[in-house]
């Protein structure tokens, strides 16, 4: 009788012994990688496949619900994250192989424009330095290499060219497109930065003036590893041109508005090509069976049957872009359905030799019939960024109506949207609705169908509009 009297406490403490080992085995185990995002979480990190090197850009994924509920519309939204890491300076850059395009038509004499590029130019000229090369194409009805690419040893000389330009005829801004891109080519460096900057201030009018062609030359040279850096000056440029050579080539866009200062747009541009970490970055996907590509904000996109793939600009040390991606998945039967199967590529050129990464990623979601497990997975970040890119899209119908004369359709539906996004409350969002509170208080002002104040307004915005949606929320 004592005996067990002793035995049940040796039990008790060995079962919880055992219990506790069980325990512990278990939380020391690592958890199998999932493609399924757990519930209300941080993006998934993907690692890099195939190499030693986690490299120095990171990309991650999240979708806005795990869930979709049965017999709904199936939309699902993929929010991508591409973030440069900030790299420490140590004084030393990559030398620049760069080739300014300067429009000279007879309009760039309108409000002392071709002044300003002169002294935007010059003050590029005067960051550079020995180890980087310089060229000058100018063109209108004719296109002119005026400087050939060359070391920056004499910057007197440069200047003087920069200095004596002159305005002319027409513009035929492919053709300088092309010979700027054909001057780079010659001194392509793999361990340099390879740009041209191009710059105008009216419509395409001489030579290849399709916006599809041009398109075309963009990509064409995004392929080369060289970027282009478009920059509209005044407001008669056609922002939409200007915007697609930019992003079709991996580089940037500005207007620049009369009360700019253009030097400042240049050091910005500067700056920017001083940090460039990373080119030719694209995300191609395998669509699973069913889905379906509803569209792709702020990034070029396109679909080859069921084959979509994203063009992405440079990647700059310390800079994130954001991709939200519209898909449309089957949600008829309850089952876990495979979106896409992703790749993610982009090649390094911030070390000695450029090197290109891959990262593979399967985002997979649910369908489900408890609208509770649906409603308790809403991700509130990523839906903030669905609510800006909805209020967006609604705001581009406005700037169109605007554009065609429809002041007070483009009014209604510019507050329309606006309100609804300000009524979402998402803190994201902020400085998207203050940005359009000021627009629709601006475009009832009678000063606002001034054409020349419309056209700037309207540039504005669609500029704002597009760094907005390619970035995250500041």
């Amino acid at each position: 009788m004592e005996e067990d009297k002793m035995r049940k406490p040796i039990l008790i403490i060995g079962l919880f012994v055992a219990i506790a080992t069980i325990a512990l085995v278990y939380a020391t185990q690592t958890p199998a990688t999932s493609t399924v995002q757990p519930p209300g979480t941080k993006f998934i990190t993907v690692p890099v496949t195939g190499s030693n090197s986690e490299g120095n850009v990171r990309f991650d994924w999240k979708l806005a619900n795990s869930y979709l509920m049965l017999n709904s519309a199936g939309d699902a939204y993929l929010d991508l994250r591409i973030t440069g890491k900030n790299l420490p300076g140590n004084g030393n850059r990559k030398p620049m192989n760069l080739v300014l395009v300067i429009d000279r038509s007879g309009s760039m004499a309108d409000e002392n424009k071709l002044e300003q590029v002169k002294e935007a130019a010059v003050a590029m000229l005067n960051q550079m330095n020995a180890s980087d090369r310089l060229g000058i194409v100018i063109y209108d009805d004719y296109v002119q290499t005026v400087l050939a690419p060359s070391p920056v040893e004499n910057k007197s000389r440069v200047r003087d060219i920069i200095y004596g330009l002159s305005s002319g005829g027409s513009t035929n801004l492919c053709g300088g497109l092309q010979q700027g891109f054909e001057e780079v080519k010659k001194h392509f460096l793999k361990d340099s930065v390879n740009r041209v900057v191009l710059l105008s201030d009216g419509l395409a009018n001489v030579g290849i003036t399709d916006p599809e062609q041009i398109a075309a030359v963009a990509r064409q040279i995004r392929e080369r590893s060289v970027s282009v850096s478009a920059m509209g000056v005044g407001i008669d440029y056609n922002e939409t041109l200007m915007a697609n050579i930019a992003d079709h080539s991996g580089g940037n866009y500005y207007y620049i508005s009369k009360d700019v200062n253009m030097a400042d747009i240049f050091r910005r541009e500067w700056n920017l090509m001083q940090n460039v970490i990373a080119n030719k970055a694209t995300a191609r996907f395998d669509l699973g069976s069913g889905v379906e590509v509803i569209d792709v904000a702020g990034f070029k996109w396109s679909l080859s049957g069921r084959k979509l793939q994203i063009e992405v600009p440079d990647i700059y040390s310390g800079e994130t872009k954001r991709i939200m991606v519209h898909l449309r998945a089957p949600a008829n039967e309850k089952s876990k359905i495979e979106l896409a199967r992703g790749e993610f590529t982009y090649t390094e050129i911030n070390g000695k030799e450029p090197e290109t990464f891959s990262r593979i990623f399967s985002p997979t979601i649910e369908v489900v019939g408890d609208r509770a497990v649906v409603a308790s997975n809403v991700d509130q970040e990523v839906s903030a960024k669905v609510a800006s890119v909805e209020a967006s899209k609604q705001m581009d119908e406005a700037y169109q109506r605007w554009e065609a004369g429809d002041q007070a359709g483009a009014y209604e539906l510019a507050n329309t949207a606006n309100e609804k996004l300000k009524a979402l409350g998402y803190t994201q969002n902020q400085s998207q609705v203050f940005r359009y509170d000021s627009f629709v208080s601006g475009m009832s002002k009678p000063e606002a169908q001034a054409p020349q104040v419309k056209k700037d307004m309207l540039k504005r915005q669609k500029e704002a509009e597009r760094k907005a949606q390619q970035s995250v929320a500041q």
